[in-house]
């Protein structure tokens, strides 16, 4: 009898022991906004990995020497994130952040400016000088003039139809799930979208540092920028001249750049060994 006791004991002074030994804690209670995600950091012992979910993700991310690190697509919304070691758990909240624009909206002027690029500086005029009349013009009109503007209507209608044709492989979709998800890659630039439900929640631009050296690729990669932060309301002419002029002043020691305001759009410059990724959020 003394030795079952015993054996009993020995066991569970192991089990206390092991459960002294288990740990899941965070650096943070609330975590905002870093580009398109939130970045939830923590410490955690006696488990292999890391389990979280929250209304719009879920996933496992695996401990290393005692710490670990996932993100989180911010939302228009706060968000709960439940995280679970073994028999741990820990709820931390991501914080709500601003849309940047209607992500409809946004891919259909940047869809257009694109299309718009294929035409000769003749036919964008023709087209951004024609105005759809009403019913009521119409009407107005007498029956030369209704022909006359029907005809403009059918030579813009085919002009970017054309156009719109000849550039769909350079075009944002229609739609796009929530989360974020690479969009776009039109010769060395990629493009990533967060999105949430109908909002659009940020912009990332990825270009290999390389490709800064090709004139031909630089210059793809400003006009995506321009176009990209046209379609969200920021100023194109005075974001470009702002990256110029920080690129210039660029250190090559330096893996950040500092923040590019137009029109309440921030542009946010990261640099690694290979690629260069923009931000572009609120």
């Amino acid at each position: 009898m003394k030795k079952i006791i015993t054996a009993v004991s020995a066991l569970a002074l192991s089990l206390v022991l092991a459960a002294c030994g288990n740990k899941l804690t965070t650096t943070k209670s609330t975590y905002h906004q870093d580009g398109m995600v939130a970045v939830i950091k923590g410490e955690a012992s006696g488990a292999k990995q890391v389990r979280y979910k929250s209304a719009n993700v879920q996933g496992t991310k695996k401990v290393n020497s005692g710490t670990f690190a996932f993100s989180v697509p911010v939302t228009a919304s706060k968000q709960s994130v439940k995280i679970t070691a073994g028999n741990l758990k820990r709820t931390v909240t991501v914080s709500a952040a601003t849309p940047l624009a209607d992500y409809q909206t946004a891919a259909n002027k940047y869809n257009m400016a694109v299309a718009m690029s294929t035409l000769t500086a003749a036919e964008q005029k023709q087209v951004a000088a024609f105005k759809a009349p009403t019913k009521a013009s119409l009407a107005a009109m007498t029956p030369a003039e209704q022909a006359s503007t029907m005809q403009a209507a059918a030579t813009v209608k085919s002009l970017m139809t054309k156009a719109t044709n000849a550039t769909k492989d350079q075009q944002l979709p229609a739609t796009v799930k929530d989360g974020v998800h690479q969009v776009l890659k039109t010769g060395v630039v990629r493009v990533r979208v967060n999105a949430d439900g109908k909002h659009l929640m940020g912009y990332t631009m990825i270009i290999p540092v390389k490709a800064m050296k090709n004139k031909t690729q630089a210059k793809q990669f400003g006009t995506t920028l321009a176009l990209l932060g046209t379609s969200a309301g920021a100023d194109a002419k005075k974001v470009m001249k702002q990256f110029a002029k920080e690129t210039k002043d660029q250190k090559d020691s330096q893996t950040t750049m500092k923040t590019i305001k137009s029109n309440g759009v921030k542009f946010n410059v990261g640099f690694s060994t290979s690629n260069i990724y923009v931000y572009i959020t609120k």
